[in-house]
């Protein structure tokens, strides 16, 4: 894959006063527009938020000016985040899916008075999602604990504890691996005859990128603005997920769906049309959908773990080759007895599946 080069510059600028710039300073209308080629570039919007985009890579945040350079600031992800919700159809027990923890450091989970466990084992070196948890006990509390090794092989640990809110008992954890391409950046504003330019500490290149002539490339300006938008949406709506029981997430359900009160789920005017599809398509079943919440860190802190409190154990056991007898493998897919027939049509719906917030990368 092909990623953006971060070149390490420091920037020892203040960022206050951005919100007034923005009111005030023309240079927001001016320079909007899209940079670069239509492979890699940034796009600046004059409500002073751009996007950065390469193969496989979209990279949203905020930029403001400190005299002649433009100053960057990547929107972070937050290193955990937990959703959750009652789920009545489980009854006293309590499930956990585990997203994105097997990447980047060691990861380890306290649940409620367990002790300390690794979400999975030393050297795991295969992993097949989803990854579900389920216990009887029901936790009053949950603690996350990671340890990265930064490049100067100092240790960086992070402690992040979250009270559960009585009844919860089906949640979402989610681990964002700190990422490179999320550092702060700037730029130097230019102009020649080709164009206003600019030259990015985030890119290689000592020429700069131009600006693109807005007659030229309106359809794709019209697509980036699309993805804005939807992004836009993601980030007002961050605080809740639709997901369904495998822990694929959805769009919000509009009025296509109807809410049952009692199960506390929302069901599709069309799932009895679309049952023999997604019998063959399970993790994708968009039919019935339960909305989590995300819950506050009570607690975040660079705290040790008590050492007596772990254990050897992990939430997760998986390898490739020698003991893959032995590895986790999901359960929650029903199974049906083929039949020799046609393939089932598509469903009578067909609605877009946005990723939970995390970053994908290939663990095989």
């Amino acid at each position: 894959m092909k990623r953006f080069i971060i070149l390490g510059i420091t920037l020892f600028l203040m960022t206050s006063g951005f919100a007034q710039q923005k009111n005030k300073d023309p240079r927001y209308k001016e320079l909007s527009g899209q940079y670069g080629r239509s492979t890699e570039g940034v796009c600046l919007f004059d409500d002073g938020t751009f996007l950065m985009y390469g193969y496989a890579t979209a990279i949203f945040g905020s930029y403001g000016f400190e005299k002649d350079n433009v100053l960057f600031y990547p929107d972070k992800q937050e290193l955990f985040t937990i959703y959750a919700c009652r789920n009545k159809g489980i009854g006293d027990s309590t499930r956990m899916n585990f997203l994105g923890f097997e990447r980047g450091g060691e990861n380890f989970v306290k649940i409620g008075k367990d002790s300390i466990k690794r979400v999975f084992n030393k050297d795991a070196n295969c992993f097949d999602a989803p990854f579900v948890y389920k216990t009887q006990n029901t936790p009053g509390r949950i603690t996350l604990y990671n340890i990265l090794k930064e490049s100067s092989g100092e240790q960086v640990r992070n402690t992040w504890s979250y009270l559960i809110n009585k009844g919860d008992n089906d949640f979402i954890l989610i681990y964002n691996e700190p990422d490179q391409d999320y550092k702060n950046f700037g730029a130097v504003i230019s102009g020649n005859e080709k164009g206003v330019t600019l030259k990015l500490s985030a890119f290689s290149s000592e020429q700069g990128i131009v600006k693109q002539r807005a007659d030229k490339n309106q359809k794709q300006w019209q697509e980036v603005l699309q993805m804005k938008a939807e992004y836009d949406l993601s980030k007002k709506n961050k605080d809740v997920v639709f997901a369904n029981k495998h822990y694929q997430s959805f769009p919000e359900p509009d009025n296509s769906y109807l809410y049952n009160k009692v199960s506390d789920q929302y069901t599709s005017k069309l799932a009895s049309e679309n049952e023999e599809y997604y019998r063959q398509n399970q993790y994708n079943d968009n039919r019935y959908l339960r909305k989590y919440v995300r819950l506050q860190p009570q607690r975040m802190d660079s705290s040790d773990m008590a050492k007596n409190e772990i254990t050897a154990s992990s939430i997760f056991f998986t390898v490739c080759g020698e003991g893959a007898e032995k590895s986790y493998h999901y359960d929650g897919f029903q199974k049906y007895k083929e039949k020799e027939e046609q393939p089932a049509p598509m469903p009578s719906t067909a609605v877009p599946v946005p990723p939970l917030p995390v970053k994908k990368k290939n663990n095989r």
